[in-house]
C-alpha cells in the first residue's frame, strides 16, 4: 500500500527571541499541511533551513513541534527552534522548512515584524527585516566590534535610501530620527495611550500612576483634544495631543509603546495604518506592551503572529496558561495584575444595579468602524427586532423589575457597549428608576464601582466586578445565537467558574435580582471562594509591578 507523500502548505515566523543568557537564538512560528486537521504531526521530524540569497542551505537545524488552538482544536501546527547564536550565518539569509520532500518558504507575520530590532549579543547582530520575496529576511553581522557596529549602521542607511527612493510606507521615519536626535538624546521615552478619545482603561491608570509615583519615567499619554478627559489629564503634565507635531516625533523616537486596545490607535492620523505593523516597528525598535482592556476569557484571537508585543500583562494564572497555550506567546506573558484594578475600591451602598450587556459581531450598529471591521464584524442581522434589542427593551419595561425597584428602593442603570453605543443615543426614558448610561462615558469604572448588583450577558467586564466583591449575575438571553455568530472557545465558564447564578431569559433573570434585593445582598461564599482563587493578587500594587516589568523588559533589551 503506497503512503501518499506530505505536503506542506505554509509556514511563517512568528517572533524571534535571544535566550539562554544570550547564547541561543528562538525562532517561533507555524507551519500546516492539507488535511482534515493541517498539523506538522509531532511523530514527524520538521526541519528549518537558513538559506543564501542563491537557493544554498548554509544551516538546518530540527524544530519542536509546539500545540496551537487553531480552528476550535489543537492542533501541532507550532514550531520551536533553537540555534546557538554563533552559529547563525553572517550576511542576509532567508528561511524555509522541509517535512519529508516537501519544502515551503517561511514568510515573516506581521508581528514578529513590527517587534523586529537589532538583537545584539558578544557574538552577533542580527535583525529580521520585510523581504520582498517569500522567505523572512535575516541580516546578520559579528556583534562584538567597533567596525560591526559602523558597518551596521552604513548597511542601515543604505536600507534606508532603497526605501525613500522606491517609495516605501514609513521610509521618512530614519531620516526623521535623525534629524531630530539631539532633541531626545539620551531620553528613554513611554508612550502610554489608549483609543484615540479615551482615557479610562488601564492606559490612563498606568499613566497616571508613572506621573504621581515615578516622575522619573519621561511618560506622556496621548489624547485627542476632543476627549471629555483631556483637560483634566493635562493637569498631570506630559499630555499629547493625537497626531499632532509633537505625537509623531515621541512616536518615532519612544522606546515603549503601551496601550490597552492596539497600538495602532497611537499611529497618527496623516500615517498609513494598514502598513504600520510590517513598516513601522523595525525601524524604531520601540518595545510594544499590550496593558489590555481586561481580562482575555477567550484567548483564540489572541496571536504573536498578529499583535507582535513584547510584554503581555495578564492578572490571572488560568488566563496566563491559556494564553501561552494557544498564542505563541511565552516569556512575554507577564503576571502583574492590571493596573485599573488599583482604582477597583468598594463604595459605600447606592442601591443602584448595574447592567453591561456586551455587544454581538453579527449584528449591524449605524457605523461600521475599522475596528469592528477588523473584529470579523458582519452586521448581518438588523439591530431592531433582534433578540439582543428585544431582550434588552423587555427587561428594561418590565413592570415587575419596576415594582421591585420601588419596593426596594433602587435604581437600574443600561451601560451600553462602546460598539453599540449609537443604538441607545436617542433612547426615550424609561422611568424615574431606570436610566440608560453614555457608552462612550470616560467614568465607566466610577459607574461599576458604585454599583451593588451587577448583571451582564458575557461581558469580560465581569472580572473587574468579581475582583471588587460586587454580587453579580449572567444572563445568557441568546445562547445559541451568540454562541453561533460571537462567542469564542473560552478556558473560563460562567457555570462552572462565574462569579453568580446564570439566568437565560427576562423571568428568570428578574428572579435573580429579586432574591438578590430579598436577601441578605452579599456575595454567596461559593463565589466568594472563586474570585479569591481566579485572581493572582488581591492588592493595589498592579501599576508598581507593571511598570517593574517594562522596565525588566527594556532593561534586558530582549535578553534572557
Amino acid at each position: 500500500m503506497s503512503v501518499e507523500p506530505v505536503r506542506l502548505i505554509a509556514a511563517s515566523l512568528h517572533g524571534l527571541d535571544v535566550v539562554d543568557g544570550g547564547r541561543t537564538l528562538r525562532l517561533t512560528g507555524t507551519c500546516r499541511r492539507p488535511g482534515t486537521d493541517g498539523d506538522a504531526p509531532a511523530d514527524q521530524t520538521l526541519l528549518l533551513h537558513w538559506l543564501r540569497p542563491d537557493g544554498t542551505r548554509e544551516l538546518t537545524v530540527v524544530t519542536e513541534p509546539r500545540l496551537r488552538h487553531e480552528d476550535g482544536a489543537d492542533r501541532w501546527t507550532g514550531f520551536v527552534a533553537d540555534v546557538p547564536i554563533d552559529e547563525v550565518p553572517l550576511g542576509t539569509t532567508g528561511l524555509e522548512v522541509s517535512l519529508d520532500s516537501s519544502v515551503v518558504p517561511v514568510g515573516a507575520a506581521p508581528g514578529s515584524l513590527a517587534s523586529s530590532r537589532p538583537l545584539v549579543t558578544h557574538e552577533r547582530r542580527l535583525q529580521l527585516f520585510p523581504s520582498p520575496t517569500e522567505h523572512a529576511e535575516f541580516v546578520a553581522q559579528p556583534g562584538a566590534t567597533p567596525l560591526a557596529g559602523l558597518r551596521w549602521r552604513a548597511g542601515l542607511v543604505l536600507r534606508t535610501l532603497k526605501d525613500v527612493v522606491r517609495r516605501r510606507p514609513f521610509a521618512f521615519v530614519q531620516p526623521l530620527r535623525v534629524l531630530t536626535w539631539p532633541l531626545f538624546r539620551g531620553r528613554e521615552i513611554w508612550l502610554v495611550g489608549e483609543r484615540a478619545d479615551t482615557a479610562r482603561d488601564n492606559g490612563y491608570h498606568l499613566f497616571t500612576h508613572l506621573r504621581r509615583e515615578r516622575p522619573d519615567v519621561r511618560a506622556y499619554y496621548v489624547l485627542d483634544p476632543s476627549s471629555d478627559r483631556f483637560d483634566e489629564l493635562s493637569r498631570l503634565g506630559n499630555v499629547v495631543a493625537h497626531s499632532s507635531l509633537r505625537h509623531r516625533l515621541l512616536m518615532v523616537h519612544a522606546t515603549v509603546l503601551a496601550n490597552a486596545y492596539s497600538i495602532k490607535h497611537m499611529v497618527p492620523s496623516q500615517w498609513p495604518k494598514q502598513h504600520y505593523m510590517r513598516q513601522l516597528g523595525w525601524r524604531t525598535g520601540a518595545y510594544r506592551v499590550y496593558l489590555k482592556h481586561g481580562i482575555n476569557d477567550k484567548t483564540t484571537d489572541v496571536r504573536r503572529r498578529t499583535g507582535g508585543y513584547d510584554l503581555y500583562l495578564t492578572a490571572s494564572a488560568a488566563e496566563t496558561a491559556a494564553i501561552r497555550h494557544t498564542s505563541g506567546y511565552d516569556r512575554q506573558v507577564v503576571e502583574t495584575g492590571l493596573p485599573r484594578y488599583d482604582a477597583l475600591v468598594p463604595t459605600p451602598p447606592s442601591r443602584t444595579i448595574l447592567f453591561m450587556p456586551t455587544w454581538r459581531r453579527y449584528l449591524a450598529p449605524e457605523l461600521y468602524t475599522t475596528e469592528l471591521l477588523t473584529k470579523g464584524a458582519t452586521g448581518e442581522v438588523p439591530f431592531e427586532g433582534s433578540t439582543y434589542q428585544r431582550f434588552v427593551d423587555d427587561l428594561l419595561r418590565s413592570p415587575r423589575l419596576h415594582d421591585l425597584l420601588e419596593q426596594h428602593d433602587h435604581r437600574f442603570e443600561l451601560m451600553p457597549h462602546y460598539n453599540l453605543m449609537a443604538q441607545y443615543a436617542d433612547a426615550a426614558p424609561v422611568d424615574d428608576r431606570v436610566e440608560i448610561l453614555d457608552g462612550g462615558a470616560s467614568d465607566i469604572q466610577d459607574v461599576m464601582r458604585r454599583c451593588d448588583l451587577f448583571l451582564t450577558d458575557y461581558s469580560s467586564v465581569h472580572f473587574d466586578l468579581a475582583y471588587l466583591g460586587t454580587p453579580l449575575v449572567y444572563t445568557h438571553f441568546d445562547r445559541e445565537e451568540f454562541g453561533a455568530g460571537h462567542a469564542e472557545p473560552s478556558w473560563f465558564d460562567h457555570e462552572r467558574d462565574g462569579f453568580g447564578p446564570v439566568t437565560h431569559d427576562v423571568a428568570s433573570t428578574i428572579d435573580a435580582i429579586e432574591a438578590y434585593l430579598v436577601g441578605d445582598r452579599r456575595r454567596p461564599g461559593v463565589y466568594e471562594q472563586r474570585a479569591r482563587a481566579a485572581f493572582t493578587f488581591h492588592d493595589r500594587d498592579n501599576s508598581r509591578r507593571a511598570v517593574a516589568a517594562i522596565e525588566a523588559l527594556v532593561g534586558s533589551r530582549g535578553i534572557s
